[in-house]
């Protein structure tokens, strides 16, 4: 493969973020590729620099990266965030316009509200909707939930966050739905098994708690007596 690369991104990130983000401009056609496919590809890294590489930009919120259960992935680079952090304009190419978002019906409406009102919030869930929604079902998926329960927690996601937008228009969103995530599989798990949610945790502590009370009781009586209430 031959490698191309602007000086001034690799002076303002590093050579490898600049290799990585020079393939995508050069070399790349938008088509889904395997990660095997592309570790073949960058086979001059090891595994490891790669994919450290690949974090790093979609930290820097450079790229994002659509992936689905099957292993194979889409790779765009968002043109505002490219320019703030490179000085540098993205050449008008058909390789480095955005892809839609593969988004549903459901999130489609989501998008069309979040893009009708211009506060930072809605800002932020437009983008997330936009660049991250199959990498935030994929991550639900890959920790358990079903593909039905992972859309509906994401659709549950997005209007409460929507509702609450003083608590959560400087949060990061991504963090925040891994925790969504983490809770919805426990409450996942409660249902299935009867017994194990909060409420039957604190009722069996109530209930441990009156018989241990009982089991000192009966042990020395003196300890444990109601007191006599007198008046004169």
């Amino acid at each position: 493969m031959q490698i191309q690369f602007d000086t001034q991104v690799a002076e303002a990130l590093s050579i490898h973020e600049a290799i990585f983000l020079g393939w995508i401009q050069h070399n790349y056609d938008q088509a889904p590729i395997k990660t095997d496919a592309l570790e073949s590809l960058f086979a001059f890294w090891n595994d490891e620099l790669l994919h450290k590489v690949l974090l790093r930009l979609e930290k820097r919120q450079i790229i994002s990266v659509r992936r689905n259960q099957k292993g194979y992935c889409i790779f765009t680079i968002n043109p505002t965030t490219f320019q703030q952090q490179t000085g540098l304009s993205l050449e008008a190419d058909a390789n480095l316009r955005s892809s839609e978002p593969l988004l549903d019906d459901n999130l489609k409406k989501h998008l069309k509200r979040f893009e009708g009102t211009d506060t930072l919030l809605n800002k932020n869930l437009s983008r997330l909707l936009k660049d991250q929604t199959e990498s935030l079902l994929l991550y639900a998926q890959q920790e358990g939930l079903s593909e039905a329960m992972a859309n509906q927690s994401f659709d549950k996601f997005l209007h409460y966050v929507a509702a609450n937008p003083d608590r959560f228009w400087n949060s990061d969103l991504v963090a925040y739905w891994r925790f969504w995530v983490s809770n919805s599989k426990d409450k996942q798990q409660q249902n299935q098994t009867p017994g194990n949610g909060k409420r039957a945790a604190i009722e069996r502590s109530a209930q441990t708690a009156a018989s241990n009370w009982l089991k000192k009781k009966s042990q020395d009586p003196q300890l444990y007596h109601s007191p006599k209430i007198t008046h004169e």
